[in-house]
């Protein structure tokens, strides 16, 4: 909990701002206000990605909107409602291209039709390799 400074001001009957009592008020900080520890980078069209994972018994394909070193935003209208909040997605593989992919586990963060937020869940150095080689691909394209 953080204490945050509030001022308030009144109009004296000249038009000036004269500064009134300091007020302390405690406000509840999400622990997810400042969630994101890696850059989002937008997948382009020209090259998408995708996110393969099994749901209720049924293989699905979702294309992945943007991707950081610890997460994605997915687009699943189909399935974003069976998915929950803390929901573990086990032994599914990011599709990074015809010939790359990789395995890895997430967390569903949040959801909001028709898109969900997820976690990486420990990442192995070689998905990790492969992910940062991506990501400096992609950021390098988008600059020139």
């Amino acid at each position: 909990m953080k204490l945050i400074d509030i001022f308030r001001f009144r109009i004296s009957p000249k038009g000036s701002r004269d500064r009134a009592d300091k007020i302390n008020m405690q406000m509840h900080e999400s622990p997810y206000l400042n969630r994101r520890s890696s850059e989002r980078v937008p997948m382009p069209a020209e090259r998408p990605v995708y996110f393969l994972t099994v749901v209720d018994g049924s293989e699905v394909c979702l294309f992945v909107e943007n991707l950081s070193m610890g997460g994605a935003l997915l687009m699943c209208p189909d399935i974003c409602e069976a998915l929950h909040t803390g929901q573990r997605l086990s032994d599914a593989v990011l599709v990074l291209s015809d010939a790359d992919k990789t395995n890895l586990n997430v967390v569903v963060r949040w959801q909001l039709w028709p898109r969900i937020g997820v976690q990486f869940d420990g990442l192995s150095h070689e998905a990790t390799a492969k992910l940062s080689q991506l990501l400096r691909a992609l950021k390098a394209s988008l600059v020139s």
